[in-house]
C-alpha cells in the first residue's frame, strides 16, 4: 500500500523521520506529541528555563530576563553529561505552544546527530556563532511533522479547518501551522478551502 505523503520534495523525506520519532514517543496518529516527554528518549534532559537562568551572574541573568528575553528560543550544550545525556534549557518566557517546537528542533539535532554550532571570535574579539542553514532547516521541518502529522493535518486543511482551529487541535502556534501549510505544499488546498467556508 502506498503512503500518502506532503506534495513537497523536502517534506516527503522529512516526514518517515517525524513518524520514526512519534513512534519512539509511543503516540498514535492521532495523539498529541509532547516533546517534553520525548526529550528523554533521545538523550536531552530540559531543565526548566528559570532555573538555569537563576544560576546565571546577575548581569548575564538581567539581559536573559530585560533586553534578551526574546533572542534566543533554546539550547543544547554541546559536551554530553557523564552518562552520555545532553542538557537542554528553552526560553521561559516563550509561550508553550512555541516552547513545543523548539524543543522539537532540539531533539531532531540530536537523533539526527547534527553538528553542535560553535561561539566563533573574530579578529575583532568579537563573538558570534556559527550556523548551519540545512540543520536548521531539517530540524525545524521534521519537528513540525512530527507535531503536525500529515494525515491528520492534511485532513484538518482539507476539511476547511483555519490556522487557529488546527493549532488548537494540535496545541501549537498558528505560525508553525501557516509554515507547515506551506512546506508541504497545501496552500493551495488551504486556500481553496478557506475561500469556499468564506
Amino acid at each position: 500500500m502506498k503512503t500518502f505523503l506532503p506534495f513537497s520534495a523536502a517534506s516527503k523525506i522529512w516526514e518517515p523521520i517525524a513518524h520514526e520519532l512519534r513512534s519512539l514517543a509511543g503516540v498514535r496518529q492521532s495523539e498529541r506529541l509532547c516533546p517534553f516527554a520525548l526529550a528523554p528518549k533521545v538523550g536531552l534532559k530540559v531543565i526548566p528555563g528559570h532555573t538555569a537562568i537563576g544560576k546565571l551572574c546577575h548581569e548575564h541573568r538581567r539581559h536573559l530576563e530585560g533586553a534578551g528575553r526574546n533572542e534566543w528560543s533554546g539550547g543544547v550544550y554541546p559536551e554530553p553529561l557523564p552518562d552520555g545525556t545532553f542538557l537542554c534549557i528553552v526560553n521561559p518566557f516563550h509561550s508553550e505552544r512555541r516552547n513545543r517546537i523548539t524543543l522539537m528542533e532540539e531533539i531532531v539535532h540530536i537523533f539526527r546527530r547534527h553538528t553542535p554550532t560553535q561561539v566563533l571570535c573574530n579578529g575583532n574579539r568579537v563573538s558570534v556563532r556559527d550556523y548551519n542553514q540545512d540543520a536548521e532547516k531539517e530540524a525545524y521541518g521534521i519537528g513540525a511533522a512530527a507535531l503536525l502529522p500529515w494525515t491528520n493535518f492534511f485532513r484538518a486543511v482539507n476539511s476547511g479547518s483555519t490556522a487557529s482551529q488546527i493549532a488548537e487541535d494540535f496545541d501549537v502556534t498558528e505560525q508553525l501551522v501557516e509554515y507547515r501549510v506551506k512546506i508541504t505544499g497545501a496552500y493551495n488546498v488551504y486556500r481553496k478551502r478557506q475561500a469556499r467556508s468564506a
